[in-house]
C-alpha cells in the first residue's frame, strides 16, 4: 500500500493488488494517506495455502484486469 500511495502521490498511476482479507484495510490506508481515490485490486483469499499451479493461473487470470486498470493493455507498450 506505502508503495502504491506513494507512486500515486507523484502523479503516476497506480493500483494497490491485495487480497480480499485487505481490501478494506487498502482502502482506509489509501484514505488515512489522502488518497481515498487509489485503484485496489482485489485478488482471492487466502492465496498461500494454496498449490504454486493455482497461484500462478489466479496471477494470470488477474493480469489482464490489473493492466486494464493501469491503462495498459495485453501486448502493449504499457506491459
Amino acid at each position: 500500500m506505502h508503495d502504491a500511495v506513494e507512486v500515486a502521490a507523484r502523479g503516476k498511476t497506480a493500483v494497490a493488488v491485495v487480497t480480499e482479507e485487505f481490501e478494506v484495510l487498502a482502502h482506509t490506508m489509501a484514505a488515512n494517506a489522502g488518497r481515498p481515490g487509489l485503484r485496489v485490486h482485489v485478488l482471492p483469499y487466502p492465496l498461500e495455502t494454496r498449490p504454486e499451479a493455482e497461484v500462478r493461473a489466479v496471477a494470470a487470470g488477474h493480469w489482464p484486469a490489473v493492466l486494464a486498470t493501469l491503462g495498459a493493455t495485453p501486448g502493449g507498450s504499457g506491459e
